[in-house]
């Protein structure tokens, strides 16, 4: 009596229980159990009672054997199963229906609300076309018992029999109300069905979506060389590409703390970095020692909340030992050069030694001749011990020591030195009172700067009709500029980019590493200079200085203060 037993389809299958099942389950069993609970209404019962309760019967036999089937198949009692078995479970639930509403009395017009349920189960399972038929199916049943009844083409069933029917109206009103709710719940039914579709498809294209980007990102995520770790709160690894893994030399399983990676804390790695970035010293598997190097991202989810952190890194051995290579291969170089300069620059002035002492051992020399030669003796000594000085102080320059200096002692001692040197004789240094101001550096180093500054503003000046120094003084918050500015030879922008290169000053006095040193001592005092200079029309040399704000010492300049 049952149809044929085709395999359940397992993609029809869902989670949710089976509506038409379970309704026609509980259904049959409660009007069974209830029907015989009930007080005979007359000694003999109700006309065909026994018929009703043996169809209820099985009724619930049958949804007992469709759970029992479903459990033999490993489902759940009530899973849902393919197209056909949904549509002969309608079926049922419909013929469960007209046969209550049969038995209980067809002039009940709230009984045939109930033709509502199997329409409204329709939309779970049934396209649009279906749920229509099932409706259509509803009220041709109820239509057919209620006019067959009425007619007296099947007996007294239960408490229908042909002559309760005397008033035509109203039997009219219970066909017209009952197919009108059954019409109305379809209408209703395929509206949500028709706006759940739209809803599906959208959902079924925001997920195609989602997979795209789920897909796209983990491609990029395992694509990348760079190792991408991310932790949760606890410091515990919650994903790792495979560049990760590659580069630490290990598995990086999900859930172990990152700490155990080598990385250390998060707060402690967030406290080394360094412009954004950290550089870590980790031990390789096999021993070697193992530079790592990276970014700390932190990882925000809704609302704004810290969620996680994103380690990025990359694995820096090869490329650190590279730089190390060319760092000795350029300090190599430089040596070469700066030795092939200092020879060259020695050369000279050693030539005019030997041929003193050429002449010297010649023997008895006129006076005039021998004081001659003992002053080129002396003017080249001093050149060379002036020479080698510079370049020890160039090449091993003594540790800074920072401190407060008064600006004002600073100009005094410099305007006193120039004023007393012969070589600046007629050649004043003009310019404003200096502010009042104490700036930090080292005394030795600062007087060296500006006598560099100024001995090479008089060289540019050589041959000038009207030569004019200036000293200029700009103060701000938290430094003050101050500018030599000469109006001599200027310089070529070629020439300016390699001022401050060693022996390449241009000018035939001196040891050619003036502008270096000057260069070397701001840099080592925290300082700042800019240069600005015009071929024909002078050179400006601007110097920043850090203002000191701190108590001022009793004697000045002789406690040093830390660097800032």
């Amino acid at each position: 009596m049952f149809p044929q037993d085709p395999p359940l389809d397992a993609g029809s299958v869902q989670n949710a229980p089976f509506l038409p099942l379970a309704f026609r389950l509980g259904a049959a069993f409660g009007l069974m159990v209830l029907q015989l609970a009930l007080p005979q209404d007359s000694p003999g019962g109700l006309p065909g009672e026994g018929i009703y309760l043996a169809c209820l019967a099985l009724m619930f036999a049958e949804s007992v054997w469709e759970a029992h089937r479903a459990c033999r198949l490993g489902l759940s009692p009530f899973a849902t199963p393919s197209e056909r078995w949904i549509r002969y479970n309608l079926f049922l639930d419909a013929v469960l229906i007209t046969l209550m509403i049969a038995f209980h009395g067809v002039d009940q017009s709230q009984l045939a609300t109930i033709y509502i349920f199997p329409v409204l189960a329709s939309a779970f399972y049934l396209n649009i076309i279906e749920i229509v038929a099932v409706a259509v199916l509803s009220s041709a049943m109820h239509l057919t018992t209620v006019l067959l009844f009425t007619s007296g083409a099947l007996p007294s069933f239960g408490r229908s029999s042909p002559v309760s029917w005397t008033d035509p109206p109203r039997l009219a009103f219970i066909l017209g109300f009952a197919s009108l709710q059954i019409f109305a719940a379809a209408l209703v039914v395929v509206v949500i069905r028709k706006h759940l579709e739209g809803l599906r498809q959208d959902l079924s294209k925001s997920e195609s979506v989602v997979g795209e980007l789920s897909t796209l990102y983990q491609q990029v995520f395992e694509s990348m060389f760079s190792g991408l770790v991310t932790v949760d709160l606890d410091g515990r690894i919650t994903s790792a590409n495979q560049a990760a893994k590659n580069i630490l030399g290990r598995p990086l399983e999900t859930g172990t703390p990152i700490e155990a990676q080598g990385f250390g804390p998060l707060a402690d790695l967030g406290n080394r970095l360094k412009d954004g970035r950290f550089q870590l010293d980790l031990a390789a598997p096999e021993g070697a020692k193992q530079i790592v190097g990276g970014n700390l991202v932190v990882l925000r989810g809704a609302g704004g909340l810290v969620s996680g952190h994103l380690v990025v890194f990359q694995d820096l051995t090869q490329m650190k030992a590279l730089e190390e290579r060319t760092r000795t291969s350029e300090r190599l170089a430089g040596v070469g050069e700066l030795s092939a300069e200092m020879a060259h620059e020695l050369r000279n002035p050693m030539a005019s030694i030997l041929g003193c002492v050429q002449i010297l051992k010649q023997g008895e020399q006129p006076r005039a001749m021998m004081n001659r030669v003992l002053t080129i003796l002396g003017r080249e000594s001093e050149r060379v011990s002036a020479l080698v000085t510079d370049f020890l102080d160039f090449t091993r320059p003594r540790p800074v020591r920072i401190q407060p200096i008064r600006l004002r002692t600073i100009v005094d001692d410099l305007r006193a030195s120039w004023e007393t040197d012969q070589r600046s004789s007629g050649l004043p240094v003009t310019g404003p009172e200096p502010p009042d101001l104490w700036v930090l550096g080292d005394t030795v180093w600062v007087h060296q700067v500006f006598t560099n500054l100024l001995s090479n503003a008089r060289k540019a000046l050589n041959g000038i009709p009207e030569p004019a120094i200036r000293l200029n003084y700009r103060a701000r918050q938290a430094t003050v500029a101050v500018s030599v500015a000469d109006n001599g030879c200027g310089m070529s922008e070629a020439r300016r980019r390699m001022v401050f290169i060693p022996f390449s000053s241009g000018f035939e006095e001196g040891t050619g590493l003036g502008m270096s040193l000057v260069f070397q001592f701001v840099q080592q005092m925290g300082w700042d200079i800019q240069m600005e200079s015009t071929l024909g029309r002078g050179t400006t040399v601007t110097l920043i200085l850090p203002i000191y704000r701190g108590t001022i010492p009793s004697r000045e300049n002789h406690q040093d203060v830390p660097a800032r």
